[in-house]
């Protein structure tokens, strides 16, 4: 029986605009993590589930309001064509489960994810009550489409599957791993337009630079993201001051 690790994971993309994706799914980490064989795409059109000669997605709105609301049966029949035991539908929603790095890993340990990207000014919610998708969303915005917020979702957990960025260690230190945000990075020359590579990161002294590093950390998370701040318990108490040994023989001090 083959090893977990060495079975690829599956990702299947629902969307009406397959060029949005294709491109971003073939290029940098997410290509060669396809050609390694770590993961394989596929990517589903709702227009090749449609009945009529213009392969029509969406309809008015009952009730009336602006905008289109894509129609159930396209995108239940794409989705169906490619689900299967195991499968994991995740639905790319405004009104969706705010996604964090904890998602990333727990759909990095999954086989077989499938995300549904919505269109216009939604997707009948029949959709939802028959496929009863995960709902994500990836901030307090609204986008055009789906393909979009798909692609953030696809990236933060593919590049946790292993081998895809190299060592084990390779993603231990990045903003959120630890709770906290990263801490500045530098790299040659050393100086730049007057600006110096700090001098503890060329010290060599890995205790002082990992000291900094953790410094640098909590600094930037208290100053730009307080709630990540408090889960993480800052600002820290000072510690406590040191007692002065008393020498032996000599009295206590006097009330």
């Amino acid at each position: 029986m083959a090893d977990a690790a060495s079975i690829p994971l599956s990702v299947d993309v629902v969307t009406e605009f397959p060029e949005m994706i294709r491109g971003f799914l073939s290029e940098s980490m997410i290509g060669r993590a396809s050609r390694k064989g770590a993961v394989r795409f596929r990517i589903v059109n709702p227009r090749d589930f449609t009945e009529d000669k213009r392969h029509t997605t969406d309809d008015r709105p009952y009730g009336g309001g602006p905008g289109m609301i894509m129609l159930p049966d396209p995108l239940v029949r794409a989705v169906e064509s490619v689900r299967e035991e195991g499968s994991k539908v995740l639905l790319m929603t405004p009104s969706g489960k705010p996604f964090v790095q904890v998602d990333a890993h727990r759909l990095a340990q999954e086989r077989h994810l499938i995300f549904l990207c919505g269109h216009y000014e939604g997707i009948d919610d029949r959709v939802r009550q028959i496929l009863q998708p995960e709902e994500i969303s990836i901030g307090d915005y609204v986008l055009t489409n789906g393909a979009l917020p798909a692609a953030c979702v696809i990236d933060a957990t593919v590049r946790l599957l292993p081998g895809v960025l190299g060592g084990d260690g390779a993603t231990q230190d990045e903003s959120f791993e630890t709770g906290l945000l990263d801490f500045p990075q530098f790299t040659h020359p050393v100086e730049y337009r007057g600006l110096r590579v700090p001098e503890v990161l060329q010290s060599g002294n890995h205790a002082r630079i990992r000291a900094w590093r953790q410094e640098q950390a909590e600094r930037l998370t208290l100053e730009r993201r307080p709630d990540l701040a408090a889960k993480a318990g800052l600002p820290r108490p000072p510690p406590p001051p040191k007692k002065k040994r008393r020498r032996k023989h000599e009295p206590p001090n006097a009330e």
